[in-house]
């Protein structure tokens, strides 16, 4: 009986000495605590253009968080303003006697009008006519096939229908096999012609048969 009194009292005893030390634990980590946040609000106000650093309360060790990506996020817009730069233009190594071509007033109305353009291969190397793009139906082109080589020459003919009468302006695009691009223009006034009915020697209009 006497054993097991001592014993109880040995436990409360100890018991009662572990107190304050568990107490004193708690306090201490409060305190770490309050530092910490009090630290984080100093540093907002003396340098509010840097945002503050995450500190792990237990520690005390600041967080550094992760590097952002190269990537186009609205946290990061610098990575949408990386354009791909342009590809440079295509050098134009061909001359012409003319590129731009006047009739003036001497194309008639339902007489069709052809300009003839001479293209000079000043480069290196050969070089085709790929195409030739009017830029309308009214406008048919001719031009040379074959490779034009160094110091040669080619031909491209553009033929007005000169279907109405009035003031005209057109142009065709001339593309080469190695990129270059030329644009070629003509213009002039279509002069209207009267028609008249045919008539027979004594001044009657006579009528064409109608052919059944």
């Amino acid at each position: 009986m006497k054993k097991t009194a001592l014993f109880i009292l040995a436990a409360g005893a100890l018991v009662f000495t572990t107190l304050p030390v568990n107490a004193q634990k708690k306090v201490t980590l409060q305190e770490v605590q309050k530092e910490t946040q009090k630290s984080q609000e100093t540093q907002a106000v003396t340098n509010p253009a840097e945002p503050a650093k995450r500190i792990n309360p237990v520690t005390g060790v600041p967080a550094t968080p992760p590097a952002a990506a190269n990537v186009a996020t609205p946290g990061n817009p610098a990575a949408a303003n990386q354009v791909a730069s342009p590809a440079p233009p295509v050098p134009l190594t061909c001359t012409w006697d003319v590129t731009d071509y006047d009739f003036g007033k001497n194309v008639m109305q339902l007489k069709p009008a052809s300009a003839t353009f001479t293209i000079t291969n000043a480069g290196k190397d050969p070089v085709t006519i790929t195409m030739v793009q009017p830029s309308c139906g009214c406008t048919s082109p001719k031009y040379t096939k074959e490779p034009i080589k160094p110091g040669e020459k080619g031909e491209v003919v553009l033929t007005f229908n000169a279907a109405m009468s009035g003031f005209f302006s057109k142009s065709a695009q001339v593309k080469l096999n190695d990129g270059q691009k030329y644009t070629l223009t003509i213009k002039g006034e279509v002069q209207k012609v009267e028609q008249t009915t045919p008539t027979n020697p004594l001044g009657i209009p006579t009528t064409p048969p109608v052919i059944k």
